[in-house]
């Protein structure tokens, strides 16, 4: 997708990703860690007594909605993969390693909180297509 994003860009063009975006744990174990006790002290400190809805819990609901059904099935034709939190797609390095193939000069987080960042890319001069 980055590619085909690059290919329709001005050099200097910018691509932005807002995302779940974790640290690879194999590539910097100790930032990955920081950033789970980070959330986790975040999320402890917004409620103490554990969350009353997850995001888990909240797609379970909607699911077991019979007033859902079409559009859950609907959802689950359209993407059945939709879910990357946990998977290789939802590392940074992995989105940074793409962009960069992708002819992206220059790579990094222009905000974040956590894992949920805001990742920014510019296309270098010379364009891959």
């Amino acid at each position: 997708m980055y590619a085909e994003v690059a290919s329709v860009l001005r050099p200097g063009g910018l691509v932005l990703n807002g995302d779940h975006l974790a640290e690879d744990e194999t590539a910097a174990p100790t930032l990955a860690r920081l950033g789970r006790a980070l959330i986790d002290r975040e999320e402890h400190r917004r409620a103490p007594h554990g969350p009353a809805e997850n995001w888990s819990d909240w797609w379970d609901a909607v699911t077991a909605d019979p007033a859902f059904a079409d559009l859950v099935a609907a959802r689950r034709d359209r993407s059945p993969t939709s879910e990357h939190h946990g998977s290789p797609s939802g590392r940074l390095s992995m989105h940074v390693d793409a962009l960069r193939a992708a002819g992206f000069a220059e790579v990094g987080t222009i905000w974040q909180r956590g894992d949920n960042r805001l990742l920014c890319a510019v296309l270098g001069s010379a364009q891959h297509s």
